[in-house]
């Protein structure tokens, strides 16, 4: 099987392989990456007051629900089983101890951002939210709440994760 050429931005530059070379190194399983530059002019839109307190976990998860309470609940340890290790929980604050969503994606690495909530990604976002902040996917999940009271949301739920590639469905 031979991988995709991936590229990295959103603007492509000149292309530094051959078209011949690039066929060499993917017949031989190695994968390709075009280096494209950003769109100037192109930034997240975030509320500049929704700031984020961020919980134990390691990895490039974040995932955000509305209370500290609901990171430590029976669902949220489902979660993160289903989920293959420990992802960072964050929930909003108003305090000084906060740190906005651009902060934390940025200083943590993070590549996946999902918020358990459409109404909880208005907190963060001017509308509806963006495909990307930064680096990281942004990824609206159904509420906790739905997800405990409804098999419909944890299917959606589950969906949602593979299609994200916070987890590879094997």
């Amino acid at each position: 099987m031979t991988p995709a050429v991936r590229e990295i931005g959103t603007n492509p530059v000149a292309h530094m392989l051959s078209s011949r070379q690039q066929a060499y190194l993917e017949a031989m399983d190695i994968a390709v990456w075009n280096l494209r530059e950003a769109v100037p002019g192109v930034t997240v839109a975030t509320n500049g007051h929704a700031q984020l307190k961020l919980g134990p976990g390691s990895g490039g998860v974040l995932l955000v629900c509305a209370t500290d309470s609901e990171s430590a609940g029976r669902l949220a340890n489902d979660i993160n089983r289903s989920l293959g290790g420990a992802p960072v929980w964050a929930w909003p604050v108003s305090d000084a101890d906060g740190i906005s969503l651009d902060c934390a994606v940025a200083e943590n690495l993070f590549t996946t951002v999902a918020f358990f909530g459409r109404q909880l990604s208005q907190q963060f976002f001017a509308g509806e939210p963006p495909a990307h902040c930064r680096s990281a996917k942004l990824v609206v999940l159904p509420s906790i709440q739905e997800l405990q009271h409804s098999g419909g949301a944890r299917r959606t739920l589950w969906r949602s994760i593979c299609r994200s590639g916070m987890i590879d469905p094997g």
